[in-house]
Order: C-alpha cells, then structure tokens, then sequence
C-alpha cells in the first residue's frame, strides 16, 4: 500500500489546470458521501503521459469507498498510462450541509 499525502485546498487546486479546477468543488458537491478527493498522477517517467493528474471521489456509495482502496488502486490499463494515487485532501463540509445529506 502507498503513503499517501495529505494536502490542502489550495494544493489541490494547484495541481490542475484553470479549466479543471471548477470541477473540483463540483466533484464534492455532486458526490454527498465523499470523505476525501484523491489525487492520482503518472510516475512513470519514461511514459509520454507523465505527470498526469486525475482526481477521484472516495467515500462511501463512490467507486472507490476508502483511502485504503485508493492508495492500493491505479487508474488506467496500461503500465504506461497508469496513475497511482499520491496524495488526498479532506473533503470539508458545513453543518448545513451535513444535516441536508
């Protein structure tokens, strides 16, 4: 299992392009049971597709339900397209929207 990071909102954010980032609060809003956003990349630097990034909902009812499934997980078939998750951030939500879940 990997030792994944844990990283704030703003790192989050900085790892993706402008276009991209709407979409990360979106990610949350739209998946109510989210505990974390994972953060999975390609570490293969001999891959054309290195140092991509992809984000991922992880919490119960999501297609990835734990951080434990997550850091033994990777996105992608190829060995050179595959990401890895690397670190996650915890989703925050408010007591209003706690209570609305």
């Amino acid at each position: 299992m990997r030792d994944l990071v844990k990283i704030e909102r703003a790192e989050l954010v900085s790892k993706f392009d402008d276009q991209v980032r709407p979409k990360l609060a979106a990610l949350a809003e739209n998946n109510p049971t989210a505990t974390h956003i994972v953060v999975f990349q390609n570490l293969d630097m001999w891959s054309s597709q290195f140092g991509k990034v992809s984000a991922v909902a992880v919490g119960p009812g999501c297609t990835v339900e734990s951080l434990e499934v997550a850091a033994k997980s990777h996105l992608g078939d190829l060995p050179s397209q595959r990401q890895y998750a690397v670190s996650y951030y915890v989703v925050e939500r408010s007591a209003d929207n706690a209570a609305n879940r």
